[in-house]
């Protein structure tokens, strides 16, 4: 049986892999053929399904906020995609300095300090094949608006199918009176500036930094104090926390900090980042930073800062 399959085969290897070459082609055919159908059909459902609003803004159903009733005005929202098309456009063509540039000066500070990180952790891990995208409102703010942009393959421009996607969270904001974006889920940094002393111990809290999935938050720490301070023992994960105006609270990610820049000796000082278990919504309004385990000499205090 096999031998007579064998020589079956043999006999018409070049038919054979014609036709199963044949086939391969109808099937890719097939699928681009599906996805632009498919591309063109989400196209029209959105144009389909922009409102026009009495003080003039429109709300695209694609478009529509997430987890907020806000709505982006038509004027704002194709002055936002135009330059996050000419982002994806610069990744696209490795135009990376052009690319770079359109980034805001705090998202260069806090995620790419030179132009050669930019490329390493951002251009090589989302753009090393040409790149389509999806775009939808997230979160809409007077000073800014957030995108969820799901990076997608580009069938036209590379020739194959994926279907999977990269997930980035992109903010248009206004900087110098030009547009800038924040990529890499950082939403936008504040600056605080505030301080609180409690039994020889200060602290204050400089800025804070706003991610898609958490808080993070540069403080520093002065002991005025003759002997040792300890900031947090590390026997409760949710000693310290941020407490937002309606008493809900956030417990830091004690472990990503070592102990030993948690030991203050007399008249030392010491600047922390700590990250905070907070999901970005600006409806949850930050009150406080708690710190309820901290010892001074040996003795339990509370160390509260507004912020």
């Amino acid at each position: 049986m096999f031998r007579k399959l064998r020589l079956l085969y043999y006999n018409n290897k070049e038919k054979i892999w014609v036709a199963i070459g044949i086939i391969v082609f109808v099937v890719v055919i097939i699928q681009i053929i599906n996805y632009n159908i498919k591309k063109n059909r989400e196209e029209e459902l959105a144009n389909t399904n922009i409102s026009k609003t009495e003080d003039e803004t429109y709300l695209p159903s694609k478009k529509s906020s997430v987890i907020s009733d806000t709505s982006v005005s038509e004027k704002r929202l194709e002055e936002d995609t135009n330059i996050i098309d000419e982002f994806v456009e610069h990744c696209n063509s490795n135009n990376i300095e052009e690319a770079y540039n359109l980034l805001s000066q705090d998202c260069k500070d806090e995620m790419f300090q030179n132009i050669d990180r930019f490329n390493d952790i951002y251009i090589k891990d989302i753009f090393a094949e040409k790149r389509d995208y999806d775009l939808e409102t997230w979160n809409a703010t007077p000073s800014r608006v957030t995108y969820r942009i799901k990076y997608q393959n580009d069938i036209m421009g590379t020739g194959t199918i994926n279907e999977g996607f990269i997930e980035d969270y992109i903010t248009v904001i206004e900087e110098n009176d030009e547009k800038k974006l924040n990529i890499k889920e950082f939403i936008n940094k504040v600056d605080i500036n505030e301080s609180s002393e409690t039994n020889g111990l200060e602290a204050t809290v400089i800025a804070k930094y706003y991610y898609y999935d958490d808080e993070q938050v540069d403080i520093t720490f002065k002991n005025n104090t003759d002997g040792q301070i300890v900031l947090d023992s590390k026997d409760d994960t949710e000693s310290v926390y941020i407490k937002d105006k309606k008493g809900i609270r956030y417990p830091w990610f004690g472990n990503e900090i070592p102990n030993q820049n948690l030991i203050l000796e007399a008249g030392e000082s010491v600047t922390l980042r700590l990250k905070f278990n907070k999901l970005y919504n600006e409806n949850r309004v930050d009150d406080t930073i708690n710190f309820t385990d901290v010892s001074i000499n040996n003795e339990i205090v509370t160390l509260e800062v507004k912020i």
